[in-house]
């Protein structure tokens, strides 16, 4: 359980490191890296000692399996919709993007990415990944919210409340 908990701090302190690139403009270069080692670290910590769920096994695979599939289309889905307007994965848009899964929902891919790692663990049935793994998806609701009230919220102003009315922050309203 030890190794689950270094995972969830060092889940924490990359997205420290991002949060700190964001705003100081300093070291570019780790933001992908950050992005990437963000959505995988998750995934790694099934393979490590800890017990696993007793239940039907073979339901935990297929839940999971749906579930990662679910969020991959999810995730994809609002990768493309990025790509239609010709903008890159970033919170500095000029606009907010309302195509895709974005007219529905406001953070899509942190959904996305929420029902990979559920499934994920699902599919190993983890009792430590799945259990530590609710902090990792706290972090991922706190990362939404701070990007909203820190960053969106103060580029869009009025914009960005009207479209917080009719698109849900991680469910559709």
């Amino acid at each position: 359980m030890l190794i689950q908990l270094i995972f969830v701090v060092l889940v924490a302190l990359n997205l420290l490191c991002l949060w700190y690139i964001f705003f100081s403009k300093k070291c570019q270069w780790y933001s992908l890296i950050g992005e990437l080692v963000y959505a995988v670290l998750p995934l790694v910590t099934v393979f490590f000692a800890q017990p696993r769920f007793e239940l039907d096994f073979f339901w935990w695979r297929i839940v999971g399996g749906v579930a990662i599939v679910l969020g991959g289309g999810i995730l994809i889905w609002s990768l493309v919709s990025f790509g239609k307007k010709g903008l890159i994965l970033t919170v500095h848009q000029q606009k907010i993007l309302k195509i895709g899964p974005y007219q529905f929902i406001r953070h899509p891919q942190y959904l996305g990415l929420i029902f990979i790692w559920m499934g994920w663990w699902w599919v190993w049935s983890a009792v430590y990944s799945f259990y530590i793994g609710m902090f990792i998806v706290a972090l991922t609701w706190l990362e939404a919210y701070l990007e909203e009230k820190l960053i969106l919220e103060k580029l869009h102003e009025g914009q960005y409340q009207k479209y917080k009315q009719h698109a849900g922050m991680f469910w559709i309203k």
